[in-house]
């Protein structure tokens, strides 16, 4: 929500860890018109999004956007990239498959940024979560996207299945696709041991934490949001 926030917790991540942390700040078609969202702690006013993104070496600088409007996709990016400012890296859209089409021809015009594709609960349904569509679906977005989330949670702390995710992981890892792959549900730093034994199998893995890093007013919880990173840092570097 803040600058701030985001310099907290970059007190604890070292110079050179091999990895980026995502700094990621929500953003919805109407934040983005100025009407307030129903969660007004985890959505920022839309002018003040730039100030939040750090110029840091350490961080990705990305965009969390939902819409459900999706014949003017395309505009609706664009104008959230100009909101993003200077310090932004790309976007995650948490957005049922959206049109690949509209994605291309965004990163025609936008193409130093990154899009991260969140497969979220919904979009988990519309495949029947059947790994095989799964990477069937995601394999029509190569090219355009950068990262594919699995999060069947979408921010609510809902624990993820390792095994269920793990089945998901290999099929997409069998199609050999150019797009890094991550996953999120219910993490935080005293949940990582749902995620750990698939570290050691996809080394490479992305991961992503919301909803349990966060006060029960639903504001941001520093300690936990710092802890966090730190110990998932220990996690991989062990692995």
């Amino acid at each position: 929500m803040t600058r701030d926030e985001v310099l907290h917790v970059l007190k604890v991540i070292p110079e050179n860890t091999g990895r980026l942390i995502m700094v990621g700040v929500l953003a919805s078609q109407k934040t983005i018109q100025g009407i307030p969202n129903g969660r007004p702690n985890r959505y920022p006013a839309a002018l003040k999004i730039s100030d939040i993104f750090p110029n840091d070496p350490r961080v990705i600088n990305l965009i969390h956007y939902n819409t459900k409007e999706h014949d003017t996709l395309g505009y609706q990016l664009l104008a959230i990239t100009e909101l993003g400012g200077d310090n932004l890296h790309g976007l995650q859209l948490n957005i049922a498959w959206p049109s690949p089409d509209v994605l291309k021809a965004y990163k025609k015009v936008q193409q130093t940024k990154q899009i991260v594709l969140q497969v979220g609960g919904r979009a988990f349904k519309m495949i029947d979560d059947s790994p095989k569509r799964l990477a069937a679906k995601v394999a029509e977005y190569e090219g355009i996207i950068d990262y594919a989330l699995l999060d069947p949670s979408g921010g609510e702390g809902k624990p993820l299945d390792p095994q269920r995710i793990r089945e998901y992981l290999y099929t997409l890892q069998a199609k050999n696709l150019n797009i890094g792959l991550g996953t999120a549900g219910g993490l935080s730093p005293t949940t990582l041991g749902l995620i750990e034994p698939l570290v050691k199998e996809f080394p490479n893995l992305s991961i992503d934490a919301e909803g349990l890093i966060r006060t029960p007013e639903d504001h941001l919880d520093l300690n936990l949001a710092s802890e966090y990173p730190r110990k998932t840092l220990l996690m991989f570097n062990k692995k």
